[in-house]
């Protein structure tokens, strides 16, 4: 008896510490921005497939086609496209309508960020910006629904919608079953304080209804002093002392949420051996 107890305690823990997560990771289009090797987008991308990842981020609607192409010939997926929302303008851009379109059954998630220049300060967002941006929202989404695709709005530093709770409120208000948002590591450190960042995952839990991805790096849990705040908000992956590990459990394996986990790179300096290092950082993240 006492033997039987024993190998269901093992058989428990094994269960308990070896949890896989199967989340989509793929790579922003930054990476390798500053390679000489690869240096085209389907050099690129041929390179982030073979470096064992679900896909990579198809950036701004120029060039769009082309990525798009270079993309589907390497059998690769493009897992985001990540694009402006004007609201000073009436209308989707036509750019983005064809985008959309061409992506059809891709599977690729739409990330908007939203800008507004005119009459509006970013720290400051009004109820006429936000009438807006739901206008254009729920224009996008049913656009998005057609192809089969989610949008997921992308909170940025300085820009009209740059926090996640901001992002949240709008989307209840879209109401739109194929809209939510992303929840943007280095942007969310870059706008919140220390005593918000301690209730990291209630506020996690709240925007789980809503949340259609996420995206990590290294970072320091600090606020920075830096000029360039990005030193500390967004470094390779494994690096910095901000508990990445604990955030991707949290939304993978305590929460449940299999949605598609992208590797910021903005403005990380180095080659095709920053993209393996973070590929064997990724590897280690999906074993619990």
């Amino acid at each position: 008896m006492k033997s039987l107890l024993l190998v269901t305690l093992l058989m428990a823990c094994h269960f308990t510490y070896s949890q896989k997560i199967s989340n989509e990771f793929f790579v922003f289009e930054s990476a390798l921005s500053k390679d000489s090797v690869y240096n085209s987008f389907e050099k690129k991308a041929k390179f982030i497939k073979a470096s064992g990842f679900n896909g990579i981020e198809i950036s701004e609607l120029e060039h769009f086609s082309e990525k798009f192409r270079a993309i589907q010939n390497l059998g690769f997926k493009p897992s985001s496209l990540y694009t402006k929302l004007n609201l000073d303008e009436p209308e989707l851009d036509p750019r983005l309508i064809d985008a959309i379109r061409m992506l059809k059954g891709s599977g690729t998630i739409i990330c908007p960020y939203i800008i507004k220049k005119n009459g509006v300060s970013p720290h400051a967002p009004d109820k006429g910006g936000d009438k807006i941006a739901i206008h254009l929202l729920r224009k996008l989404a049913d656009l998005a629904e057609e192809s089969g695709l989610q949008v997921a709005i992308y909170p940025h530093l300085n820009f009209y919608v740059e926090r996640a709770d901001h992002a949240a409120r709008i989307v209840k208000k879209a109401n739109k079953n194929n809209l939510g948002l992303t929840f943007n590591l280095c942007h969310w450190l870059a706008t919140t304080n220390m005593d918000e960042r301690a209730n990291l995952n209630r506020q996690i839990k709240s925007l789980a209804p809503y949340l259609k991805m996420i995206s990590i790096n290294g970072a320091n849990n600090i606020i920075s002093s830096k000029s360039n705040i990005w030193g500390d908000y967004i470094r390779p992956l494994g690096e910095g002392n901000f508990d990445v590990r604990g955030l991707v459990k949290y939304v993978a394996i305590d929460l449940g949420l299999n949605i598609p986990i992208g590797i910021q790179c903005y403005n990380l300096k180095g080659n095709k051996d920053l993209v393996e290092r973070i590929s064997a950082q990724v590897n280690e993240l999906k074993s619990f």
